[in-house]
């Protein structure tokens, strides 16, 4: 008889802002960043199964998969082998800047601890998920976050109000690794005030989060991708309140002004071709 899977989403996050200092000794780049959780989810679901871990994601599976490291982790700080199955439902697009594939590894790690009657603290988990990658954190624990280093340390910021979006990503996706070797040559680096965002978060105001947004790497990003810059304009046409590249890209949100106008904006991007359109909205933080 087979054991039944426990099963979670696995939230999306997009940047609201992102600095990149500048590059660091141990060859990472120095970054702040404003971090938001997005309701375009993945679905995922671990059993216990066998006697090795097998991880099924589509063209994603096996050991190359985040949630497969995670399990790994996971495992090796507990001090056993044991089987586990971990199966994905994908629906967050790969190379769009949305932590995809650490938004996988988060929802494993919080589910292997449930599994197993939480043997780990949600500190030893967010080591762990520093382990992983540096998103995965921040996946992690979700909602409206501060963060500086590689991404990995996170302060709480105020909740960010419930905002409508339109997600759109290009037919492209872009590589990190050669996005940041691009920045390298051809960005400057920038620098974000954490009290102006502090200050436009706890007034609620999406016009004020709109005026915020700035994103150091899309100049890099949109050489590679020019759709990128297409479709910020396409969105800011249709009057959303601001738009932006997510983290390396090649995925673009909007503010919108509603769900209704969300909803007009997406139809009227699909209407051009745009295969890749999501109606979304931002999400809270999770419990560990």
């Amino acid at each position: 008889m087979k054991h039944p899977f426990l099963t979670t989403f696995a939230y999306a996050k997009i940047n609201f802002a992102l600095a990149v200092l500048g590059i660091r000794d141990d060859g990472y780049h120095e970054l702040q960043s404003v971090m938001q959780s997005i309701d375009l989810h993945d679905i995922v679901r671990v059993r216990r199964s066998g006697e090795t871990i097998t991880c099924h994601c589509g063209e994603l599976s096996g050991r190359g998969n985040l949630a497969y490291i995670a399990a790994e982790l996971f495992f090796r700080e507990l001090g056993i082998s044991d089987g586990v199955e971990i199966d994905i439902d994908k629906k967050i697009p790969i190379q769009a800047g949305l932590a995809g594939g650490s938004s996988d590894a988060a929802a494993t790690l919080r589910l292997l601890n449930q599994l197993y009657d939480k043997p780990l603290t949600a500190e030893k988990l967010l080591d762990l998920a520093g382990e992983c990658g540096a998103d995965v954190a921040f996946c992690l624990r979700g909602g409206t976050m501060w963060a500086t280093g590689r991404g990995e340390r996170l302060e709480l910021l105020p909740n960010v109000p419930n905002i409508d979006l339109v997600l759109v990503k290009p037919t492209l996706g872009v590589n990190t690794g050669e996005a940041y070797r691009r920045f390298d040559r051809e960005g400057k680096p920038g620098y974000l005030s954490r009290s102006d965002w502090e200050k436009a978060l706890k007034e609620s105001s999406p016009q004020q989060i709109a005026a915020l947004l700035s994103n150091d790497l899309e100049i890099a990003s949109i050489l590679m991708v020019p759709k990128i810059f297409e479709l910020k304009q396409q969105l800011l046409e249709e009057n959303c309140y601001g738009t932006l590249m997510s983290g390396s890209g090649s995925s673009v949100f909007g503010i919108a002004k509603d769900n209704e106008h969300a909803r007009s904006v997406a139809e009227k991007l699909r209407k051009r071709g745009c295969k890749n359109v999501w109606v979304t909205k931002t999400v809270g933080s999770e419990a560990i």
